[in-house]
């Protein structure tokens, strides 16, 4: 299962990791007219506001009540309206005029399942990725095709597969499936365009999915970055190369790395992530679960371990790990921040090794809250947001200089669209 729950109580469900924003959002000189800044707000009743951008505060004005927390929420290409998902039971997704403030009503995806993800395809187009049973990203996937307009699914596509892994791209989605229900097996790359249409390639030397074994949980989760210049794809895993799909004609290409999981014992939970960096280089993070069995009493025990950060030249098909305790990594104006956030079942502990800004290149740049876990960073332009367990800084992304601190903050940033995160 991936996991963005904030550690403590001190941050909301999704809290930082609220998206990434386009290149010409926050913080970007050049712009006369900055782009508005929202947030879904957590003191008193839920709500959803304008955040003023230098302060990270809620704005005086209007504020759209919600029930729930949103899901999967996208902006419209003009971001003159945008769409959430919700965890209310069913997939159910809410239309917004932003530039009013107000809701537009209500569409109801599927009777079942929950709404993970959402695209839009074009002005009056949106397409939403439903799961199901609704949990952990076991069962079956289904992406629809919804007419924001009229407030209605045109169209649905049932797909076979689990949701493992996910991107926009080209008005669609690509999506990356593996086996139906609760097994572990070959995965596949299913691109979904705008008006339905599918294509496939196999990947099967990606394993992905889950299955319990006993007392214990195998859980493999492999990771998805795109190259939108050059129309490529990769899917990355524990213990198997490199799969590129040329999006053009679906073909796979297969590259070995000699990058294994870390794990000291038999790996039952290996994740990745991908993050495509531009100028040939993909960087790779994740980590690695174990477990041992323990006594009849005690139950089961894991260990968990990092990654690390693996940045890989796609001409050459090198690679090299710059940072082997880093599980998570943000590009923020061309720095790449590595971070971790890994609990311990055995010590009981919550581990990390601060923030650590370093060039796309690989040369560390700087590093800051010393050995503190990071649950999540939100890019803002050329800041950060940094989440701690104590609290969250606000820095410049280029330099990691402290320009604000918060001893507690109780908002979800929605900078930009939200990733797929299951």
């Amino acid at each position: 299962m991936r996991r963005w729950v904030l550690a403590g109580g001190l941050f909301a469900l999704a809290g930082l990791l609220a998206g990434k924003p386009p290149a010409a959002d926050v913080g970007v000189p050049g712009r006369t007219t900055p782009r508005p800044l929202y947030g879904v707000n957590w003191q008193g009743s839920l709500g959803l506001v304008r955040v003023d951008r230098d302060t990270l505060r809620p704005l005086a004005g209007p504020r759209i009540p919600l029930v729930r927390e949103p899901l999967g929420w996208s902006f419209a290409p003009d971001r003159s309206r945008m769409v959430l998902g919700s965890t209310a039971r069913g997939a159910r997704l809410r239309l917004i005029d932003l530039r009013s403030m107000r809701s537009l009503g209500d569409v109801v995806v599927t009777r079942r399942g929950s709404g993970v993800a959402t695209a839009w395809a074009g002005p009056r187009r949106v397409l939403a990725v439903v799961v199901t049973p609704g949990c952990c990203g076991a069962g079956d996937t289904i992406v629809a095709g919804v007419d924001a307009g009229r407030r209605r699914v045109v169209w649905r596509r049932m797909l076979g597969g689990s949701l493992q892994a996910g991107e926009r791209f080209r008005g669609g989605l690509l999506l990356v499936l593996g086996p139906r229900g609760r097994s572990v097996g070959a995965s596949r790359l299913v691109q979904v365009g705008p008006r339905g249409g599918i294509r496939s390639a196999a990947l099967p030397e990606i394993r992905s999915g889950t299955e319990s074994r006993g007392r214990v949980t195998e859980s493999w989760n492999p990771g998805l970055a795109v190259d939108r210049s050059s129309g490529r794809a990769f899917v990355v895993q524990a213990q198997a190369p490199v799969a590129e799909v040329e999006l053009s004609t679906f073909q796979v290409r297969s590259h070995p790395l000699g990058l294994g999981a870390r794990a000291a014992d038999a790996v039952v939970g290996p994740t990745r992530h991908a993050l495509w960096l531009g100028r040939g280089l993909l960087a790779i993070t994740g980590s690695d679960s174990s477990s041992s069995t323990g006594d009849a009493e005690g139950g089961g025990s894991g260990r968990a371990a990092p990654a690390g950060l693996t940045l890989v030249e796609t001409r050459s098909w090198s690679a090299r790990t710059i940072d082997p305790r880093t599980t998570d990594a943000v590009l923020v104006s061309d720095t790449l921040l590595a971070s971790s956030f890994l609990f311990d079942s055995l010590s009981q502990r919550t581990l990390g090794s601060g923030l650590t800004g370093y060039s796309v290149y690989g040369r560390r740049k700087f590093h800051i809250h010393g050995e503190a876990p990071i649950p999540g960073v939100q890019p803002l332009g050329m800041k950060a947001l940094v989440g701690r367990l104590n609290g969250a800084t606000l820095i410049d992304a280029r330099s990691g200089r402290e320009l604000r601190r918060f001893r507690r903050f109780t908002m979800s940033l929605l900078a930009g669209d939200a990733p797929f995160h299951y």
